[in-house]
């Protein structure tokens, strides 16, 4: 279609009496257009991540390192229960070989024959044969040692799953607080930018002064140095914003570069009393159960190990064949009752168990330590969340009256009854005290984050149907 209007183009164009210059122009124009048309100027640039909390918290989950490796280590303890079990099952053993001799076994009788004085020889096995042998064994009793090897195995798996569903919970805090440090190091660039333009009114306001006679230039020479000191403040914020954003895209492996927009979100806390949120993380936290269960799992493997003590009950059933010429019968089939007792191990075995108690009295003190650490945990939570709660009320007041500070001594700046210093002053502290409110509100917002994770409860931040999930 588009060679066909070409050629009408030109035809048309041909027969004209202009000149060939605008022919040329005519063909250049259509030429332009088609190759814009079919040749697109090169790739489009990658969509922006527009990401919310919750979203945040999806990404981390299923691309965090800590958390993938957290969760093969789960997975590892899982196959250690199927070794521990394999401990109670028959063990099924088969063998076959083949044996070759340059002069088969044989057995000598001493009876004296005439032509054999040194007696009479038999062979026992054929010089070239192969033979086969299966065996069950099984376990009947070893005081406790496999069983309790098995157990201590489900113990293990059940604490790498709490292991891992804390990892969980501290990236989750991890994306929470770098969530909104991002937001937070946003709004301080949104806080300088209005400072350079406030500082940019009052630079115009004071050369108009200046130019009227009213003021010195000294005035002007002042706008200009604070002007620039909140341009280099702005600087600097952008370049935190940026760097904040990069260490958040990493978290949740995005690319770092790229320009994240995150949205603007409050997290909801239940109105706990410090006593009542103690008791809740106390009951909650994954890292205080996998202690406990850690315990557990120690006061197994004591057990495993003092049935070194003891003996060991089996029983083996087998079958065994090989071709022999030399026997009734090539295969035969056995039962056999055996008892395998250790009676000294030079003190190893003493050793061992109290090295396994130790190892008890080891996790009981962490256990007693990081049963303080939690409480500490909801403590400082329960004070920040108090202490960000406070400012904000304190600094949004104080952002309103410096507001009308700053318009106060503009109004008497123009009016020539006060100075460009009293301006430059009001602006430097309307800039603190933004400042001052911006972190209270993000810093709250983080302290409330911090206080869900110290409880046990950060995955309320996840879709409901993700934290109703059990299994890390």
């Amino acid at each position: 279609m588009m060679g066909k209007n070409l050629w009408r183009v030109l035809l048309s164009a041909g027969g004209d009496a202009r000149p060939t210059r605008s022919f040329g122009r005519v063909l250049l124009c259509i030429l332009a257009t088609w190759s814009v048309a079919n040749f697109p100027c090169g790739a489009a640039e990658p969509p922006v991540p527009h990401l919310d909390l919750k979203e945040a918290l999806r990404l981390a989950w299923k691309a965090n390192p800590n958390l993938q490796i957290s969760r093969l280590q789960a997975l590892i303890a899982g196959e250690q229960v199927v070794r521990a079990r394999s401990g109670l099952l028959p063990q099924i053993n088969s063998q076959t070989t083949q044996t070759m001799y340059d002069d088969p076994l044989k057995f000598k009788i001493g009876v004296q024959v005439p032509g054999q004085p040194g007696g009479v020889s038999f062979a026992q096995t054929n010089r070239n044969f192969w033979g086969n042998q299966t065996t069950v064994n099984q376990l009947l009793f070893d005081f406790w040692g496999t069983p309790a090897r098995y157990q201590a195995a489900i113990m293990g798996q059940k604490a790498s799953l709490l292991d891992t569903a804390q990892t969980r919970d501290n990236v989750f805090l991890t994306v929470a607080q770098g969530y909104f440090k991002t937001l937070r190091a946003k709004k301080m660039v949104e806080v300088a930018k209005q400072t350079v333009f406030d500082l940019k009114q009052h630079l115009k306001i004071a050369q108009d002064q200046y130019e009227f006679g009213v003021v010195t230039f000294n005035d002007v020479l002042q706008a200009k140095v604070s002007l620039a000191d909140a341009e280099q403040n702005l600087i600097v914020a952008e370049t935190d914003y940026i760097d904040t954003r990069s260490a958040f895209n990493k978290v949740l492996m995005l690319p770092v570069t790229a320009p994240t927009v995150l949205k603007d979100e409050k997290v909801v806390v239940k109105p706990w009393g410090l006593g009542q949120a103690t008791d809740v993380a106390l009951k909650q936290r994954s890292d205080l159960k996998a202690s406990v269960d850690r315990i557990r799992q120690q006061e197994k493997t004591v057990t495993e190990t003092r049935a070194q003590y003891f003996p060991k009950f089996s029983v083996q059933g087998g079958y065994f064949y090989q071709v022999n010429n030399a026997t009734v019968n090539d295969s035969q089939w056995s039962l056999i009752f055996a008892m395998n007792w250790n009676i000294f191990s030079g003190l190893d075995t003493k050793a061992a168990v109290s090295q396994a108690k130790l190892k008890v009295e080891q996790l009981q003190q962490q256990h007693k330590d990081l049963n303080e650490q939690v409480q500490l945990d909801v403590q400082n939570a329960h004070l920040k969340v108090k202490e960000t709660a406070d400012r904000i009320k304190t600094t949004e007041t104080a952002v309103t009256q410096g507001e009308e500070n700053l318009r106060l001594n503009e109004e008497r700046y123009k009016e020539s009854v006060g100075t460009a210093t009293d301006v430059i002053d009001a602006e430097t502290l309307l800039t603190r005290t933004r400042v001052n409110y911006w972190a209270a509100v993000y810093d709250h917002q983080m302290a409330k984050s911090q206080m869900l994770w110290a409880v046990g409860s950060i995955t309320e931040l996840l879709p409901q149907e993700q934290g109703q999930t059990n299994v890390p």
